[in-house]
């Protein structure tokens, strides 16, 4: 399946202009110019550029007859439309039940998902999904220092 980029660039506009204004209530730094909102807005600067350029390409592709939507052959079958749907579900499924269940035991569940979709091998999915679960944990709560939320193995922290 694939959008005509003028969609696509509109899409990040919208982002940009939403995660732009998320920063208004960013604190000051005392003593600084320039606050927590700077690195955030100048992302968002990009992004709304890198969509009005899109927009710019999806226009051209529009001028050459180019369809909106083109259907490619995955998404005339059931198996594509599944996998995407299990995708974006699995991110929704993450931001209704991570704070309940905590990260490990949610990406677990959605990185199993994902891969028995795709590869159907039960053994390997699953020491797959086990072992990329605890390696993005450590990397994130390990040596970034992102507060990940625990859930139900918070009696097991030390």
């Amino acid at each position: 399946m694939r959008f005509n980029d003028a969609i696509i660039g509109g899409i990040l506009i919208v982002f940009a202009l939403v995660a732009g204004y998320a920063t208004r209530d960013f604190p000051q730094i005392p003593g600084q110019s320039y606050g927590a909102a700077l690195f955030p807005r100048l992302l968002c600067g990009g992004f709304a550029i890198c969509g009005l350029l899109l927009i710019l390409s999806g226009r051209r592709q529009r001028a050459a007859r180019g369809p909106w939507l083109d259907l490619d052959g995955w998404a005339r079958t059931l198996s594509g439309p599944l996998t995407l749907a299990i995708t974006v579900g699995g991110v929704v499924f993450y931001i209704l039940v991570s704070e309940w269940l905590g990260f490990i035991p949610t990406a677990f569940l959605m990185s199993a998902a994902l891969l028995l979709r795709l590869r159907g091998r039960w053994v390997s999915s699953l020491a797959i999904a086990a072992i990329v679960t605890l390696a993005i944990h450590q990397i994130f709560y390990g040596l970034l220092l992102v507060p990940l939320p625990w859930g139900v193995l918070e009696p097991l922290v030390f």
